[in-house]
């Protein structure tokens, strides 16, 4: 499961439209964690805060984004963290370390991990 995810993560970076803000706020968007669960997912609101809720406890963060799709926490964290986001539809995001290959975030509307995700992981 976690390879078809990278797989499709890649053809999002590559193919995959720049996140708009309308499609940022519109859903709570859902992770997937190492232990293959669903036990997060983040908010973002039009204010430029986001809310990580995880087990229960939520974690709110002010955040910044670009109209080159450049997503840039900027609470206590030096340097701050900064994502490349890019979508695909408006059901999958993925977020990217700039400059790097590396994947940061694979985050799926809840309609979309019960269609795909759940029925892999059970």
């Amino acid at each position: 499961m976690f390879d078809f995810i990278n797989q499709l993560s890649v053809d999002i970076i590559f193919f995959g439209k720049v996140i708009t803000r309308e499609l940022l706020i519109a859903n709570p968007w859902y992770c997937l964690d190492e232990t293959r669960k669903i036990n997060s997912y983040y908010t973002f609101f039009e204010d430029g805060t986001s809310v990580k809720t995880e087990n229960g406890e939520e974690y709110e963060l002010d955040c910044k984004l670009t109209p080159e799709g450049i997503l840039e926490f900027i609470d206590d964290i030096d340097p701050p963290l900064r994502f490349e986001v890019k979508c695909l539809g408006n059901q999958m995001i993925v977020f990217k370390y700039p400059g790097d290959n590396m994947t940061g975030l694979v985050l799926f509307t809840e309609e979309k991990a019960k269609e795909v995700l759940i029925p892999f992981l059970n």
